[in-house]
């Protein structure tokens, strides 16, 4: 029987006989098969390289995404840049929520987000926005190359030297706005929904000053241009100066004051409210609301401040959070026109690739509870900007000649009217008395006096005017003369109303802006 069995697993080789023990052959098959299959595994991961194993180890809502990324890089015709392709899915995630505050940021925009914090970067001074696919001016910055050459809130850029921004996302349209002092920059603008327009600006460096002071008729004035690291301490000594100058009246002006940085906004409402006193309310998703206070104790100096706040359409943010905050813990007197409503708040959070995340993750609540999101923050004394705040911006390419009736030409008349060349009347008619008043206009600029309106009599009139508005700050004088007693209230809303008739007042839609920092929850259009 031994031999038998031992020749049921012999082998002949060569005419001789081979016999192998049981147990070795055993072994030698298990070990194949185990070889084989690793050489298979290893093989198919060098060939074939895939995202994920879908509907294994993943998530199966991203089956779609996972399944066009192995499609592209295995089967698209050229070499891909995966990397492109993921940072690329990040935007389009990002974009998805339809949140113009909401933005992935790579390590160039940090860069850029960086600089509109700490209040130092070489641009135009504009804040900007994006709405759906529009990119927005939320505002220009006070003394900027940008205000300076009239660019106003609410204009849409249509595109940065000739070329087009639509399909560009802020960021992007940011880096082709910014460069180098002392370039230029040929921005094309629409506004009020009117026919398109260049304005050409110089670049320079932009040193935000956040907080500036002077003394108007007596009153202290106090401008917040934006609210970036450092606001506050330069609030509070401005705050100081006030109060050694035995000053009584207090202006703090919020007016194109996009926002920025939320912990700013709450030490400055901290100046004039004790320590543990509710300042705003975080709302999440959920409904739960955490309640900030007041970290410190209020400045002394602030309790005898006859207390006014100064806002306009392009009051957004933080600028709203201290206003509404002060509304309804403080005596305070608020005047100007509507805010802009942006009652929510974004956070950050950064990626080890040096790219960075800003979303919209709370809203903010006054004190009292209120919500001012797209409603913004109604003043107490309505003051108006007169008419010439709002003049159509008249292009050098276009022509206005007697005989033509345009909507436009009220504009030419409110700008002429102003700058001493009285106007009869306010309409679309081209006649012969607003002739004759170009050409003396234009014999008073040395002009050729052809009576039209084109090329350097426009640059001229449009140039003079932004001079006359940058030295005759209408709302502001309007709110000193109340102030000292000059107008009662109903009087000082009458006569800002009768000089702002002529020139339909127009809300800039709602948008973005804001900006967030590492050190706490934020808000905020990008910075140009």
């Amino acid at each position: 029987m031994k031999e038998e069995h031992d020749s049921n697993n012999s082998r002949k080789v060569g005419g001789k006989h081979i016999n192998i023990n049981f147990f070795w052959f055993l072994i030698i098959i298990l070990t194949s098969i185990i070889l084989s299959a690793v050489i298979t595994a290893l093989s198919l991961e060098a060939g074939n390289e895939k995202a994920v194993n879908v509907g294994t180890d993943t998530r199966s809502e991203f089956s779609k995404l996972y399944s066009v990324y192995d499609t592209i890089t295995d089967n698209y015709y050229e070499d891909v840049d995966r990397n492109a392709l993921i940072e690329s899915s990040i935007q389009g995630m990002v974009e998805g929520l339809d949140d113009p505050y909401s933005e992935y940021m790579n390590n160039e925009e940090i860069a850029s987000f960086e600089e509109s914090v700490s209040g130092d970067f070489e641009g135009i001074g504009a804040e900007v926005m994006q709405e759906g696919s529009r990119i927005i001016i939320t505002s220009p910055m006070r003394g900027s190359p940008a205000e300076e050459a009239g660019v106003e809130p609410g204009d849409e850029i249509l595109a940065v030297d000739d070329e087009p921004v639509e399909g560009m996302n802020v960021q992007e349209a940011v880096q082709l706005i910014r460069g180098e002092k002392g370039t230029d920059v040929t921005l094309t603008l629409a506004r009020n929904e009117g026919d398109p327009f260049e304005i050409t600006i110089t670049r320079d460096t932009i040193h935000i000053d956040s907080v500036t002071y002077e003394e108007v008729d007596g009153v202290g004035h106090i401008s917040i241009n934006r609210f970036q690291r450092g606001t506050n301490d330069e609030f509070e000594a401005k705050l100081n100066e006030a109060a050694e100058a035995n000053i009584e009246d207090l202006i703090i002006d919020f007016r194109y004051n996009p926002g920025g940085l939320l912990d700013e906004a709450v030490g400055m409402i901290n100046q004039f409210v004790d320590e543990g006193e509710t300042v705003l309310y975080l709302e999440e998703n959920g409904g739960e609301r955490k309640e900030i206070t007041a970290p410190g104790p209020s400045n002394d100096n602030t309790d005898d401040f006859n207390l006014y706040i100064l806002i306009n359409e392009g009051s957004a943010s933080a600028s709203e959070v201290f206003t509404g905050a002060m509304d309804d813990l403080t005596d305070v007197t608020i005047a100007g026109t509507e805010s802009f409503g942006k009652g929510i708040v974004q956070q950050t959070i950064e990626f080890g690739d040096d790219s960075l995340l800003k979303y919209t993750d709370t809203k903010w609540l006054t004190p009292e509870g209120d919500w001012i999101h797209e409603k913004g923050i109604t003043p107490d004394i309505r003051l108006l900007n007169p008419d010439y705040y709002r003049v159509e911006m008249l292009g050098p390419d276009e022509v206005f000649t007697e005989g033509i009736s345009d909507e436009s030409v009220p504009s030419i008349k409110v700008a002429l009217d102003t700058l001493g060349y009285p106007m009869d009347d306010f309409d679309e008619s081209y006649d012969k008395k607003l002739t004759k008043t170009v050409k003396k206009f234009q014999a008073d600029n040395d002009l050729d006096q052809t009576g039209n309106v084109t090329g350097e009599t426009a640059t001229a009139i449009m140039s003079e005017l932004r001079t006359y508005i940058n030295e005759n700050d209408a709302q502001l004088n309007y709110l000193v003369d109340y102030i000292n007693g000059e107008f009662t209230r109903s009087e000082i809303e009458k006569y800002a109303k009768e000089h702002a008739e002529i020139l339909e007042i127009q809300k800039p839609e709602e948008d973005d802006s804001e900006e967030s920092s590492e050190e706490s929850p934020d808000e905020e259009d990008t910075e140009e």
